[in-house]
């Protein structure tokens, strides 16, 4: 597998997020950045496939649909 090597850039907010979640899974910003990509590839794919995507909160059991534009 070969890799590219790019340049972003960032606001203050999805930097402080990015750095938030490498921390919390302790991983580095290029894995953090990578899950990133997938989980947002991977929601996108079953969107346009005509899945929905729901989140159930575990104690009110009520249900939203999340809609990617």
């Amino acid at each position: 597998m070969s890799y590219q090597k790019i340049s972003v850039n960032l606001s203050d907010e999805v930097m402080q997020a990015l750095k938030a979640m490498v921390e919390r899974d302790n991983v580095t910003m290029t894995e953090a950045i990578r899950r990133a990509i997938s989980t947002q590839k991977f929601l996108d794919d079953a969107q346009r496939s005509g899945q929905r995507i729901l989140l159930e909160d575990p104690e009110s059991k009520d249900v939203q649909r999340i809609v990617f534009r």
